[in-house]
């Protein structure tokens, strides 16, 4: 497969993006609401919003989205690294695949990483909160590896790399950095993430095609299909018909301009 053209002037923590403002705006106000409510309220919220494996059980299916945006109160340096890597990686994607693959994009790696975590939580009995931006930021890394894997990047005009060997680095730290915890369940979102990134990155994986093929076949089961032809043929086959029928020749087309 050919190389993507290389581009000049690619550099990290440039002009941010309106889906990426959107939700690092949306994570900061919940972020903080959470971080000044008194602790009845706040263990209140993350009960409605934050995910925990028994939460699929109860069917608690919208957790899987609005758990992204919920952060315990002692976890500040997540929030801070999580917003860092949404100014610095994730505009660029944006900007290279426009807003609504994009949104796709951050909805299918969140809600799969999440859902992944859960389930490993099941199987492991355990009941810990799955909470923050992470499988998203995770898979966002993975994709931008992908989608640039041979194009130099730049940290504000210095340190140059290409786009893989910068995101193997900061993944290979932090995939270490979670084994070393011991923390499996957050650990196994991660990288269902950043597998759906990889496939999505490289074009492998294509919801917006999917859902123009579910449509095309929807119209499909409730429209009727005609033969084809153009209507000066088919004219022709009427009337060669008809004459042989009535044994007379057929009639001459004629056109009004």
């Amino acid at each position: 497969m050919a190389k993507p053209p290389l581009r000049r002037g690619l550099s990290l923590g440039s002009r941010i993006t309106p889906a990426v403002m959107w939700i690092l705006g949306i994570s900061t106000a919940s972020f903080l609401v959470l971080l000044f409510s008194t602790p009845p309220a706040r263990e209140n919220l993350v009960g409605w919003l934050g995910l925990t494996p028994d939460s699929l059980l109860h069917g608690h299916i919208w957790k899987l989205v609005t758990t992204a945006f919920v952060y315990p109160a002692n976890a500040v340096f997540a929030f801070l690294f999580n917003a860092l890597m949404l100014w610095l990686f994730i505009p660029v994607l944006e900007r290279e695949w426009g807003t609504r693959r994009f949104v796709w994009f951050a909805a299918v790696t969140t809600v799969v990483g999440n859902l992944v975590s859960a389930l490993v939580g099941l199987a492991l009995h355990s009941g810990s909160l799955i909470s923050g931006l992470s499988p998203f930021i995770f898979a966002s890394i993975a994709g931008f590896g992908t989608a640039f894997a041979h194009q130099p990047v730049q940290f504000f005009g210095v340190l140059p790399m290409k786009g893989r060997t910068l995101a193997l680095g900061v993944l290979a730290v932090l995939l270490l950095q979670t084994l070393l915890n011991g923390d499996w369940i957050p650990s196994a979102g991660y990288v269902a993430a950043m597998a759906i990134a990889w496939g999505f990155a490289g074009g492998r994986l294509t919801p917006g095609v999917w859902v123009l093929r579910w449509r095309r076949n929807r119209l499909r089961r409730k429209l009727s299909v005609m033969s084809g032809g153009s209507p000066t043929q088919n004219s022709t086959q009427e009337s060669t018909q008809k004459s042989t029928t009535t044994g007379r020749p057929p009639k001459k087309q004629e056109w009004l301009n």
